[in-house]
This record gives C-alpha cells, structure tokens and sequence, in this order.
C-alpha cells in the first residue's frame, strides 16, 4: 500500500503493485500536507490546514476520529508502527503527540522557534 496527501483535500491509498488507486480518503475541510500509514497498513493518518489530523480504517476508507488540539496549520504526520500513537508538525511550531485509541493528546513537544513541517517516529514509539 501506499498512500498520497493532496491540495485537493483528499487522501489516496493505492495498490503499489500495479499502481491503481484503491479508495480516495475524503474528510477534510482544507489542504492535506501530510499523511502516514502503520506498519500493518490498516490504518492511516493525514494532517491538514483544517488544523486537524484524520485517523482513518484503510480497508473501508472511513475516519476513525479526529485530533484537535491545534492552533494552526497541521503540515505533518507519523504513526507509530503499531498505530497506537501518532505525532503532528504544526505551523505553531511545535508537535503533538496523540493516543490514537481515544484521540487525546499525551503531550506536546516545544522547541522549534518557527513552523515544524514533519515529524518521524521510531519503530517502537519511544523517540520522535
């Protein structure tokens, strides 16, 4: 699986073995700058200028939930390899870290002194 973040507010997965798109992700009211799948691929993530992240089911193409906690722009996005948490880089400069089971944010990472653009985190969730 692979999956594409557009300006025209939707997410792809596609099927890399042949290239054909397998279902458009629809849900956001803005531009999506950023997108994640876990490791198993059954779930996905995308960031959005709608300053939210959308937690989606890859295998119907329905959200799971929203994250809400930011004040700007979200251009990034990771989840870790299990799905159980995921990260967001936001124009406000700084990174939330979320408990994708309820949508809650666990914290947020400050540091950077202008807009944060993307984010990682490791295999096993510990560091961003």
């Amino acid at each position: 699986l692979a999956l594409s973040a557009s300006r025209d507010k939707t997410c792809i997965l596609w099927n890399i073995s042949d290239g054909t798109p397998i279902r458009s992700l629809r849900g956001h009211e803005d531009r999506v700058y950023g997108c994640a799948l876990s490791a198993d691929g059954r779930l996905a993530l995308s960031a959005s200028l709608d300053k939210t992240c959308i937690l989606w089911n890859t295998s119907d193409g329905k959200p799971i939930r929203t994250l809400k906690g930011h004040e700007h722009w979200v251009f990034g996005c990771a989840l870790s390899a299990d799905g159980k948490l995921a990260l967001s880089a936001s124009r406000e400069g700084n990174c939330i870290l979320w408990n994708t089971s309820d949508g809650t944010p666990i914290r947020t990472l400050r540091g950077h002194e202008d807009r944060v653009y993307g984010c990682a985190l490791s295999a096993d969730g510990r560091l961003a």
